[in-house]
Formats: C-alpha cells, sequence, structure tokens
C-alpha cells in the first residue's frame, strides 16, 4: 500500500504564487507587445494612405515588421501604373522620413507594385483614361496604336545602295 501525503508549508506556497505571478506577467506582456505592434502597423499605413489620397492616387498598403526588430517595418504599396511613379525610389526617401517624424516606427524598405492587366483590358483601360490629365496612357495609347500600322512599300535597288 502507497500513501502520498502533500504538505503546503509557506515556502512551497510563496514559490508557487511567484510562479503563477510570473506566468501572468509574461504573457500581460506578450500580450502588450502584439498590441503596440498592430497599433504601429495601423499607424503607419494609415499615414500613408492618407499621404497618397492627399496627392489624388488611391493606393493600398500593407506593413509587416521585420523579423529581428520590433520598430523596423517593410512596405508594400499597390497602385495602378500612373507617370509620376516612375520614378519612386525619389519618392520612398520622402516617405520613409516623413513616416518617422509621424509614426515614430521606422520604414526600412517600401516595395511597390503595378499589377497589369490583359492586353483587352489595357486597351480597354487606355480608352476610358486617355481622356484622363495623366499623361502617361496618352503616351501608350499613341504608341500603341501607331505601332499597329505598318506601312510597307516597294522600293528599287537603286534607292536602297543610294545616299542616305
Amino acid at each position: 500500500m502507497l500513501t502520498f501525503t502533500l504538505s503546503l508549508d509557506s515556502l512551497s506556497l510563496y514559490i508557487a504564487l511567484f510562479d503563477i505571478a510570473a506566468l501572468l506577467t509574461y504573457v500581460l506582456y506578450l500580450i502588450n507587445k502584439k498590441r503596440k505592434l498592430e497599433n504601429a502597423i495601423n499607424r503607419i499605413t494609415d499615414f500613408i494612405s492618407e499621404y497618397f489620397i492627399n496627392t489624388g492616387t488611391e493606393v493600398q498598403v500593407s506593413c509587416y515588421k521585420l523579423a529581428n526588430d520590433d520598430n523596423r517595418f517593410v512596405v508594400l504599396i499597390q497602385s495602378e501604373p500612373l507617370k509620376r511613379f516612375r520614378y519612386s525610389f525619389i519618392l520612398e526617401s520622402n516617405l520613409i522620413a516623413h513616416t518617422l517624424k509621424k509614426t515614430g516606427s521606422v520604414v526600412d524598405r517600401i516595395y511597390w507594385r503595378f499589377p497589369v492587366s490583359s492586353q483587352k483590358d489595357i486597351e480597354d483601360d487606355l480608352q476610358i483614361k486617355a481622356e484622363s490629365e495623366d499623361l502617361y496612357f496618352s503616351e501608350v495609347k499613341s504608341k500603341t496604336q501607331s505601332g499597329l500600322e505598318y506601312k510597307v512599300s516597294e522600293a528599287s535597288w537603286d534607292d536602297f545602295e543610294g545616299p542616305k
């Protein structure tokens, strides 16, 4: 026959209570850290979205934390292809500096995505946006229309060998 007796003296009770308190403190720390991370991501995405809305451009912004640092982020911006984003590296440096100043979070990199549709969708979009104020679409439309018309004519051998 085996008997098991458990007696809790004051020292073992204090150790058990300390363990429970330490575990609870750690759980609250993790919850607070996650909440701060979500708030930082929301501040960055809201700031960048408002930045582009003020310039009259609609973009989709997503933000991700770098794995090794809690205060450094990578931002992904998706926009329709506009001529003003042709030199986006200049815009990136200004955007990173403004984000640091306004949110206090460091944006390490900004990646751009300009999704392109099928050729038929592009032609339909170009017809719709040809009247828009952005010159990029009108340039593309003129280049695609002029590229479709081939002009072939006969030339004599003398014209070919003649002065150029």
